[in-house]
């Protein structure tokens, strides 16, 4: 009998990543303009970021929300469009969704890498 190791293959990226990604823990207000409970920033960059929700939203839909920024104060409104969407199999109810920017976003790049570094 010979035995075949399995090992999980990530996808490889058809598009090499053209933003530093910066992981981020920031509540999520509101989302196109209703309150959006449980919901999180997780990920960003200049370019986009992605959602942790409790609800699944359509790629290729635009999305506004707002996100509060860790002093509790300071509140950031993001316009972007949905680019996938896929369930948190880990957690039952929790999708993440891709969001990709209209324009670039130098802020939200600003605040992310200032709180990654310390």
């Amino acid at each position: 009998m010979r035995v075949i190791p399995l090992t999980v293959q990530t996808p490889r990226r058809r598009v090499p990543r053209r933003a530093q990604r910066y992981a981020v823990n920031w509540a999520v207000t509101d989302i196109n303009g209703r309150p959006a409970r449980d919901s999180w920033l997780v990920d960003v960059s200049c370019m986009g970021a992605r959602l942790d929700t409790a609800a699944a939203l359509s790629p290729n839909m635009p999305i506004h929300f707002m996100v509060v920024l860790p002093d509790g104060e300071t509140k950031l409104e993001v316009n972007g469009r949905v680019v996938w969407m896929r369930p948190v199999f880990a957690t039952r109810g929790r999708y993440h969704q891709g969001i990709q920017f209209y324009g670039i976003n130098w802020d939200l790049d600003r605040l992310a890498r200032k709180e990654s570094a310390g």
